[in-house]
């Protein structure tokens, strides 16, 4: 790869970004074109700055999970970070109610993705530890494995809060936990998140591109690996919750995107977790202006839209990897 190609992607990306958000704004039940200056303002700007920011520190957290787990099929819902998050976010609200203000509810969130992230690597244990090998055959699918359980144990809790939850919050959590935008007032959480989990992530992504190839071959280069990954799992952690706590359940974005970005040569954790950032953004503004527009004046939840891409990339990742570990 040329030393140019990493800064024509970011440079791309960042066009892209730019077209997405126009289009976000651009989009509304009413139809595409320009809006009222009222509905422009106080509608169609905050929501395209709240999918933005979530669907960045979505990409984002993917990114630092894929790095982490040493699996391009890790995903903070599909390993079930996400729904620690809701975890968090619902008791929060089962417990506060309406009177829960929203930062409350992403720290709630934030803390409830980094319980998530802690128990997957509480379980795998030496799997992910010093001197564990990245190409063991089984090394892919215990990870989605563990991360499976613990989404389905999340599953159950989940259940549990909206059994508890009264009529009143009942149909919000519901709708909520689609992923949705249509509520997202307050998207200066998902900025506040996103700029907290580059910050502690970035200078720690080149150590992470070397423990990509074993712990113990990187803490021979001067590594710390242990703190390295705390650093990575608590920006991991913080990205998703403030996602979680502005969108809602939204899943497939984080894998999505960084698998997209390696194909177009992004490979360096230095340019990845940017250009992560921008295609995100734009991937979800884009999902939601399809979501408010597709079935107008109806709106479709935007985890709908993401889940339409993220499932069908899902399978075929995962249908690839056997072929990649018989070679």
């Amino acid at each position: 790869m040329s030393a140019s190609t990493p800064l024509r992607i970011l440079a791309a990306v960042a066009v892209a970004a730019v077209a997405a958000c126009a289009v976000g704004v651009l989009s509304g039940s009413s139809g595409f074109g320009v809006a009222d200056p009222d509905i422009l303002w106080r509608v169609r700007v905050p929501r395209t700055l709240a999918g933005f920011a979530a669907g960045a520190a979505l990409a984002v957290a993917g990114t630092l999970m894929q790095a982490l787990t040493r699996n391009a099929l890790a995903d903070p819902y599909v390993l079930g970070v996400a729904g620690g998050a809701s975890v968090g976010a619902l008791l929060a609200l089962l417990v506060g109610g309406a009177a829960i203000g929203a930062w409350a509810l992403a720290g709630a969130a934030a803390a409830g993705a980094f319980a998530a992230t802690a128990l997957l690597f509480a379980l795998l244990g030496r799997r992910l530890s010093v001197g564990a090998r990245i190409d063991a055959p089984d090394a892919p699918v215990l990870v989605l494995l563990v991360g499976v359980m613990i989404g389905a144990g999340c599953s159950a809790a989940v259940s549990l809060v909206l059994s508890l939850a009264d009529d009143g919050q009942l149909r919000g959590m519901v709708f909520w936990l689609l992923g949705d935008l249509s509520g997202a007032t307050h998207p200066e959480i998902g900025w506040t998140a996103l700029a907290l989990a580059l910050a502690i992530g970035w200078p720690a992504a080149r150590d992470l591109d070397l423990m990509a190839r074993g712990d113990a071959w990187a803490s021979t280069l001067g590594v710390p690996v242990a703190r390295r990954r705390v650093q990575a799992i608590v920006a991991a952690s913080i990205a998703t919750g403030g996602a979680v706590a502005l969108a809602g359940a939204v899943g497939f974005v984080g894998l999505v995107v960084p698998h997209v970005l390696r194909r177009l040569g992004a490979r360096s954790g230095g340019v990845l977790l940017p250009a992560a950032a921008l295609a995100g953004g734009a991937f979800l503004v884009v999902a939601d202006a399809l979501a408010r527009t597709v079935a107008a004046p109806l709106q479709l939840p935007v985890g709908v839209v993401s889940a339409a891409v993220g499932v069908p990339a899902f399978i075929a990742l995962l249908l690839r990897a056997p072929r990649r570990e018989r070679r």
